[in-house]
């Protein structure tokens, strides 16, 4: 019995749109995609994610990656917009957020996210209300590293088959359900979701 929904961030309860803040800073669409590509396309990018990329340092590799020096302001300008300005709610999640918690399940996040993101969590709509929260970035672990899964369980002291993830990445739902979870890949379809989520909510009122 499913007791426990635990939710990724990025794509699941929030939309993440850097190249649109991209294009509300630089003066065209060239540049944007400029910027883009220097700041937020690059393989450094990620290593926010795990802790092992300072975004100073970020700033600075992106800034040199940048050949048109006038577009190199924007880079700090836009981390330090971060996160409000690449991550805004998806709409009806927030409801659908509520609903499962009237449900009487447990809801948790396991999200991989730097550390402006877990330092700024109250952006993410009913955060205050979850009952676990955890960022990789202060663990120094990405999903699907099932470390990081099980970091999750044992901090919260969670039965692995009473979880269900919902994420949108195929590799990190595959690593839940190796390590004895449910999970749901999220496509942005909410009514899906939903219904899976109402077939968990009637067996744990039975």
């Amino acid at each position: 019995m499913i007791r426990n929904i635990v939710f990724d961030m990025g794509m699941v309860l929030m939309d993440f749109h850097p190249l649109e803040a991209c294009r509300a800073a630089a003066p065209d669409e060239e540049s944007a995609l400029k910027v883009y590509a220097a700041l937020f396309d690059h393989p450094e990018w990620v290593g926010l994610d795990d802790g092992s990329v300072d975004e100073d340092d970020l700033a600075r590799h992106a800034m040199a990656r940048l050949t048109d020096e006038p577009l190199r302001p924007l880079v700090p300008q836009l981390l330090k917009g971060m996160p409000q300005n690449v991550l805004t709610p998806i709409p009806g999640m927030p409801e659908l957020v509520d609903w499962v918690f009237s449900s009487g399940f447990r809801v948790y996040l396991l999200s991989n996210a730097g550390y402006t993101v877990s330092q700024n969590r109250q952006i993410i709509p009913r955060i205050d209300r979850f009952h676990g929260v955890v960022f990789s970035a202060d663990e120094r672990l990405v999903k699907p590293n099932p470390a990081l899964y099980q970091l999750l369980t044992d901090r919260f002291r969670l039965k692995p088959e009473e979880c269900l993830f919902v994420d949108d990445n195929p590799l990190n739902t595959e690593a839940a359900r190796k390590l004895g979870w449910q999970a749901h890949l999220f496509d942005g379809n909410q009514p899906a979701l939903r219904r899976v989520l109402e077939a968990c909510a009637r067996d744990l009122a039975d």
